[in-house]
């Protein structure tokens, strides 16, 4: 989990009885079975102790988000409407939504949910649109009249080659806001065409990801459940089955909180080699996903930020070494998926920048092949920062005393370390004390050292990483950089994202989550 992530950001998919559809496409099977009224008032009372067991727990178990995905459509049904209202009630749950058709009568459905207490600003719609049965005028007013009240919503498309033209007016049919995804088509028997790729990218920026394998990795899914409606659990629509049922977590009302003070659930579990479509995939804990989707991807809806900041090592350039098929970055990699959510948010003018403790020249040889996506960064852990806008560059360095350089000559001896000066000119900005890779700096060594420097060091900060241990101006973090470069562009930080993996973000995440 990286840092500034919250426990409360579990989602939870939910799949009930419910097996048929008011629509009739030629390659859909639930089109072709009726369900009766037993099987209905089947999954409408399954329904509502699914909801009734989350009004008790949600909060216990740290779920922030709940999405139906049937197989048919589920708001042609009164009691999904109602279920959502009463779940959008819960305090801390941030937003509930279906996968729909939109074949529901939209201003009455949308008033009966509010009048039986459901808050419009947390609904969130996954709208498809299927060609067979609506055509692109009165689907794209479906869609506007929901976003005109105020509904969140995105809406697509299986990329079928035939209906590219169809995709392409429903795209200058809806509004800009509404954000239109294409998925995959499963059984083309065929590689798309380069051709194809560059139309459906015209239409959704972010096509690629569905073109690229997604290595499975379960644990990238702890923030996540699929739950039936008998009660049976999966970590996602395509894992198998877990060894616990709904019932046996929401039933323990005793001891079973774990150090966080966030109920239990069961840990994730898949058996796939890879995860093969957007439920599978999106889901995921990868940064990608939060930063182009938010705190909730699976709703599909874009966080549309203004700018967005990157730690390298460890965020852009993986550890974990399970991000499939990588692009060499000077000594470097990054993965597939990565690179292609940076391209698309640079192609929709969204400001990229580093954010990293590497000083400038080091981070432009890890990232040589993506510096160009770039409109600069914060460098050296807040101590150098540099933007680029419209061809001119603007820089900031926070000095170190110049005589702090042989205060640590003097302390060289005893702490068995050499000294890495950074300059720019003949100013300094950044020194690492370096140790031999098998002995690494502890926290009490590193506050010993800068306590044994002159009075005039206490305008420093350092931190350690492994065997350096960094010292810059104590006005120089990564945080500062993301405001004085917010600044310097005139936006607001409510309007940027960021994404990091150590203690040197975290300030840094907290202030993009504010």
């Amino acid at each position: 989990m990286k840092w500034g992530q919250k426990m409360k950001e579990r989602m939870i998919l939910y799949r009930g009885n419910l097996r048929s559809c008011n629509y009739h496409c030629s390659y859909c099977p639930f089109s072709k079975r009726p369900m009766s009224e037993w099987e209905l008032e089947k999954d409408r009372v399954q329904w509502y102790g699914f909801v009734e067991s989350l009004e008790v727990r949600a909060g216990d178990l740290g779920i922030g988000a709940l999405m139906v995905v049937p197989y048919g459509e589920a708001l042609i049904h009164s009691w999904y409407w109602k279920g959502l209202a009463r779940i959008s009630r819960l305090e801390g749950m941030d937003g509930v939504g279906a996968q729909t058709n939109l074949s529901f009568p939209i201003e009455k459905c949308i008033r009966e949910y509010v009048e039986w207490g459901g808050n419009p600003g947390k609904l969130r719609l996954w709208a498809t649109f299927h060609p067979e049965m609506i055509s692109v005028p009165v689907f794209a007013q479906h869609c506007r009249q929901l976003w005109e009240l105020g509904i969140s919503l995105c809406a697509g498309s299986v990329g079928v080659p035939e209906n590219q033209e169809l995709l392409r007016q429903l795209r200058a049919e809806l509004p800009e806001e509404i954000y239109l995804w294409v998925n995959k088509m499963d059984g083309l028997k065929r590689s798309y065409t380069q051709e194809e790729i560059e139309t459906f990218l015209q239409i959704d920026p972010f096509f690629l990801r569905e073109l690229l394998p997604h290595p499975a990795e379960a644990s990238m899914c702890v923030n996540r459940l699929f739950v039936e409606g008998d009660g049976r659990l999966h970590t996602c629509n395509i894992s198998q089955l877990l060894d616990v049922v709904w019932e046996d977590v929401c039933g323990k009302m005793e001891g079973t909180l774990d150090d966080s003070g966030k109920g239990s659930l069961p840990g994730p579990r898949c058996s796939h080699r890879y995860c093969s479509c957007f439920l599978a995939y999106g889901g995921r804990t990868d940064f990608i996903n939060r930063i182009l989707f938010g705190n909730y991807p699976l709703f599909r809806i874009p966080r549309r930020p203004k700018a967005v900041f990157l730690d390298i090592e460890g965020t852009l350039i993986s550890e974990s070494g399970i991000s499939g098929k990588k692009y060499a970055l000077g000594q470097s990699e990054i993965s597939q998926d990565i690179l292609a959510g940076l391209e698309a948010l640079a192609k929709a003018g969204v400001r990229l920048f580093f954010a990293t403790t590497l000083p400038f020249g080091d981070a432009m040889k890890r990232c040589s092949k993506i510096r160009h996506l770039f409109c600069g960064g914060i460098y050296a852990g807040g101590a150098h920062l540099r933007l680029i806008s419209e061809g001119e560059t603007r820089e900031k360095f926070y000095e170190l005393d110049h005589r702090l350089p042989a205060d640590l000559e003097l302390l060289k001896e005893k702490g068995k370390f050499r000294i890495l000066i950074y300059r720019q000119g003949e100013r300094v900005y950044k020194i690492t004390l370096l140790r031999p890779l098998g002995r690494p700096w502890s926290e009490e060594e590193g506050e010993e050292l800068c306590q044994s420097l002159p009075d005039r060091s206490t305008q420093v900060r350092y931190f350690i990483e492994g065997n350096c241990l960094q010292i810059l101006s104590a006005d120089a973090d990564k945080a500062r950089g993301v405001k004085t470069l917010c600044g310097w562009m005139g936006i607001s930080t409510r309007d940027i994202a960021a994404a990091g993996n150590s203690r040197e973000d975290e300030e840094m995440l907290r202030l993009c989550e504010s």
